[in-house]
């Protein structure tokens, strides 16, 4: 594959992932720093584009803390057998967006190639070199990775490309109600069938960047940097409006990891070996269940009710485990334990009687006896205090940051988030959606 930079959209202060790119209040991870199946999305990203010949990266960053987190994470690529270069903080001050911050680092590196732009809080399938040939076949100036989904999906959540029949984009719908999409295309609600296929801006880019640059030198371009230039909400559909050829390729799948319902899927998507760039590099550890992975440190550690080793327990049916699921090294997993679809992180310990369901664990957490997790997130270090008779139960989107303490009985529930270091008394009742930042908003509660 020819020469292609790979530049990425770095600069994120990982709001929309809080409470888990909380480390304590106030002090926001990198969104690129967020884990997913025991790796960092940004690692999963490096991976899966030097896996399609990517080796020469452009890291955008933006303040002093940004740019230390993401370089503590790649450094200089030496590691990874990559060259990564970061931009300088000289820029940090008058960047006024991701657009304008891709112009001025594509002058300031002196990038003449192929550019591969990808944000850094979403994980894709691609086949980089179709999609690159497809680039050079339309001549276009930016080609979009798109991905297809329903219309019912589409509604309301995410902005919808207008393309002809050939991929040239006309123009951005921007989240479009399900009567909306309907009417744009002129289909009875009826007749859904009749719609198109329709593709969503997964957030990926291939760029010309000697054409960008170019056209960069535009008066009104010029006069739209000084203001606010993002990539999709400003420069691509100014490209389409002045007639710059901006096509969309479709990719085989893009997972957005920006709430707990899309994070969820997308893990579970990953461990049932839907994506196929990321099941490449995920070991099938397990031999005796498919889409299931269990570091083999794990299978020999024993519980200090039985004494057993998990494989012992799993050969006489002491746990149950449902697939899709993955265990990371050094986990502790005592009988009557059932874990489904889930992904479990380094470390921690499943107690007895505890049901894990479609969710994601921490690493060095401590599930409590007889706790019920299903649809929920978790920091590192999380602790259910659990019993029998007071168990913890969490349900329903729920969200719960680094070394939170729970105690039974207790059941959160309906997408409550509760934010790192903080602990949940017993019988506490924390209404739908609430977000609890401090201990002074525990007390309120009880």
């Amino acid at each position: 594959m020819e020469h292609v930079v790979g530049m990425g959209l770095a600069a994120g202060s990982g709001v929309r992932f809080r409470p888990l790119s909380l480390k304590a209040r106030g002090y926001l991870r990198a969104k690129a720093a967020v884990r997913l199946l025991g790796r960092r999305v940004l690692d999963w990203l490096v991976a899966i584009l030097q896996q399609q010949g990517i080796d020469d990266f452009v890291m955008i960053t933006k303040g002093k803390e940004n740019r230390y987190q993401i370089r503590s994470m790649l450094g200089y690529g030496d590691a990874l057998g990559v060259r990564v270069r970061y931009s300088p903080v000289t820029q940090d001050a008058t960047n006024s967006g991701s657009a304008d911050a891709l112009l001025t680092n594509l002058d300031y590196f002196d990038i003449h190639d192929t550019a591969f732009v990808f944000p850094t809080d979403s994980v894709l399938d691609i086949d980089l070199p179709a999609m690159l040939a497809a680039h050079h076949r339309s001549k276009a100036v930016v080609t979009i990775a798109a991905a297809q989904q329903p219309a019912e999906l589409i509604a309301g959540r995410y902005g919808l490309i207008d393309c002809d029949a050939r991929g040239r984009v006309r123009g951005f719908i921007e989240k479009p109600t399900l009567s909306e999409i309907y009417t744009h295309y002129g289909v009875a609600a009826e007749t859904p069938a009749l719609l198109p296929p329709l593709v969503t801006n997964a957030g990926f880019y291939l760029v010309d960047a000697l054409a960008l640059r170019e056209i960069a030198d535009d008066p009104a371009l010029r006069a739209q940097r000084t203001r606010h230039l993002d990539i999709g909400g400003d420069l691509l559909p100014w490209l389409v409006e002045q007639g710059y050829p901006v096509y969309a390729h479709r990719i085989g799948r893009m997972g957005d990891l920006g709430n707990i319902p899309s994070y969820l899927e997308t893990m579970l998507d990953v461990l049932h070996g839907r994506f196929q760039s990321l099941s490449a590099l995920m070991p099938q550890v397990y031999p005796d269940s498919d889409y299931v992975v269990i570091d083999h440190e794990t299978l020999e550690m024993t519980d200090p009710v039985s004494k057993l080793t998990l494989s012992e327990k799993l050969e006489r049916g002491m746990v149950e485990l449902q697939p899709p699921l993955r265990i990371g090294k050094f986990v502790r997993i005592y009988p009557g334990a059932r874990l489904a679809h889930c992904n479990i992180d380094d470390e921690c310990e499943i107690r007895e009687g505890s049901t894990i369901v479609r969710s994601s664990i921490g690493s060095g957490s401590i599930i409590g006896p007889y706790s019920t997790i299903e649809d929920t997130l978790t920091g590192i270090m999380v602790e259910l205090r659990s019993s029998r008779e007071m168990p913890v139960m969490l349900r329903r989107y729920v969200a719960i940051g680094d070394e939170v303490v729970l105690r039974g009985p207790v059941e959160v529930s309906d997408g409550v988030t509760i934010f790192p270091r903080l602990r949940i008394p017993a019988e506490i009742h924390i209404p739908a959606g609430t977000e609890i930042e401090t201990s002074d908003q525990v007390v309120e509660l009880l």
